[in-house]
């Protein structure tokens, strides 16, 4: 299940409507792919992707689910580049330590 979540940690009530069909929600809001990072930490690898439109929450981090790792897909709607930029840096390490974590437990 796709978690959605506010920079403001406030409600989101458009999030029924982004579950149903997240890429067909980011389309109809005019968001396009702003970049694409993956993500790799001893043999695994995870695409974390960053959307942008003009307008309010113009950012939208999102990265799939890691059920190894207890990650769910999850979105982030941000309100600006700085927040995007914060947020992209702590996804990056908490996805790296997270696969370092489960690969060191997988080879004992």
């Amino acid at each position: 299940m796709l978690q959605i979540v506010r920079y403001d940690r406030q409600p989101e009530p458009r999030a029924e409507d982004i579950a149903a069909d997240l890429m067909g929600w980011l389309a109809r809001e005019g968001y396009t792919i702003f970049s694409t990072l993956v993500v790799q930490a001893l043999g695994q690898a995870m695409t974390i992707d960053v959307y942008h439109r003009d307008g309010p929450d113009p950012y939208v981090l999102h990265h799939p689910a890691f059920p190894l790792g207890g990650l769910r897909e999850t979105i982030y709607l941000l309100p600006d580049g700085d927040a995007m930029d914060e947020l992209l840096l702590r996804a990056q390490q908490m996805v790296a330590a997270l696969m370092t974590i489960i690969a060191r437990r997988q080879m004992s």
